[in-house]
């Protein structure tokens, strides 16, 4: 139980550091990139990538947090012992908590129950604890009620003075309550527009990691794959660390598009676009955070120049309006392919092959979730080949390093795929998890 009990102690003290609901524009940076600089006259493809650099802020104090817990405690907890590392796990949290910060813990099976309403700490760690200590294994699994009422006990106090996060964990399916994906997804992204973000721990085999990837994508948080809850604490510790220093929540990209610009996909980001607006989720903002987000557009035939992309950076929700930033992106129209060609950015090509490599490995474990293993290994041998077949492969240094290295991790997950024979849930979740932390640089 130590490693999860160290987890719950970096929990705190990583959130000890103050947040800041916007930082001020030299602590971030926000930057747009073509691949193209140069398009034919007839128009194409071109990627853009934006990327998101922060700075870290240091603070004496950190700001309260306004956490919920929402513990599984459905009957498959009882194995390998996962409800008495979690025991402790909560032991360990709540001796750290602070008189002024707002916690509450919801469990649920087939019935949710809320043990400790939304309430500052003050000197009630005793009782607290005396609650976990009667949680015990059982039942059936409401996640989608655990949610809902995770959120309701963080509403009580939400505001720009807390850090308001839920953190929700499952080693099961949803089975009762509300079990459709896009309902669940929407109850997520409805808080998170109110600042309240939504991370999620998928443990063992059993758990539907497409809904927990969902969850965490529309609550604009991070989502964890746990084979065994012996490696808890690790991973707990890095999502904690990112909680100590948050600069900006729920922070947005908007576009506008150029004339006759269209977006063809925003690849690994949730995304809304209407007459050449385009705003793209990528969360909340950390410190020494970096991000990059690759839009696929088509460029219409033209002549001269053309404003591919303005963008903007901003933070939303309740915290208010904050501009974190913007660029303009722009391509001159040429008649020659040659001098297209030569002109193109081989460094940036680079990344947009990796990242529309990253989208075919999403659709392989689709064909997967079909129980079409052979299609899904054949994906995966097209996506290699595509990248090969770039022009960036065969590119001195940096460029063409991160295509091999790309090409290799795809051979990779070929060979997880056939090692996975007598348990493809593993190497499914495995593959999406590591292709999931490749598309987010998490």
């Amino acid at each position: 139980m130590k490693p999860i009990l160290s987890v719950l102690l970096t929990t705190l003290v990583s959130m000890q550091a103050s947040c800041l609901a916007f930082p001020p524009q030299d602590k971030v940076h926000f930057e747009g990139h073509l691949n193209c600089p140069a398009v034919s006259t007839a128009g194409g493809r071109v990627y853009l990538r934006m990327s998101i650099a922060a700075r870290e802020t240091h603070r004496p104090e950190r700001r309260p947090v306004n956490l919920a817990v929402v513990l599984d405690r459905s009957g498959s907890m009882s194995d390998e012992s996962k409800m008495n590392y979690a025991k402790a796990a909560l032991y360990a949290l709540i001796d750290q908590l602070k008189r002024d910060d707002i916690f509450s813990l919801v469990i649920y099976d087939d019935v949710v129950e809320t043990l400790r309403p939304a309430a500052r700490v003050g000197g009630d760690r005793e009782r607290i604890r005396s609650l976990v200590d009667d949680i015990y294994p059982r039942g059936w699994t409401n996640l989608g009620g655990g949610m809902q009422e995770g959120f309701r006990q963080v509403e009580e106090y939400v505001g720009k003075e807390y850090v308001n996060r839920v953190i929700l964990l499952s080693d099961g399916l949803a089975n009762q309550g509300i079990t459709d994906p896009h309902r669940l997804q929407a109850l997520a992204r409805r808080q998170r527009d109110h600042s309240i973000s939504l991370s999620t721990i998928g443990v063992g085999l059993d758990y539907n990691e497409n809904l927990m990837v969902g969850l965490s994508e529309n609550g604009g948080g991070n989502y964890y794959f746990l084979e065994s809850s012996r490696n808890l604490a690790s991973v707990l510790r890095k999502e904690f660390d990112r909680l100590s220093n948050v600069m900006a929540q729920n922070v947005i990209i908007e576009l506008d598009l150029g004339r006759g610009v269209t977006l063809h996909d925003a690849i690994g980001y949730e995304h809304q676009s209407s007459n050449g607006r385009v705003q793209i989720s990528v969360g909340d903002l950390y410190g020494e955070d970096t991000r990059e987000v690759i839009l696929e557009l088509d460029v219409p035939p033209g002549s001269g120049s053309l404003t591919v992309a303005r963008g903007k950076l901003v933070g939303a929700g309740s915290t208010g309006n904050g501009d974190l930033g913007s660029f303009d992106s722009g391509i001159k129209y040429e008649a020659n392919a040659a001098v297209v060609e030569r002109q193109r950015d081989l460094g940036e090509q680079a990344r947009a092959d990796v990242a529309v490599s990253t989208r075919n490995v999403l659709k392989a474990m689709e064909s997967l979730d079909k129980g079409d293993k052979e299609e899904a290994t054949n994906m995966l041998h097209r996506a290699s080949d595509a990248l090969l077949a770039s022009p960036a492969a065969a590119a001195s240094g940096a460029a063409g390093v991160q295509v091999q290295e790309q090409v290799q991790r795809l051979r990779g997950y070929v060979d997880t795929l056939k090692s996975g024979t007598k348990d493809s849930r593993k190497a499914k979740k495995s593959i999406q998890y590591d292709n999931y932390q490749q598309q987010k640089q998490k």
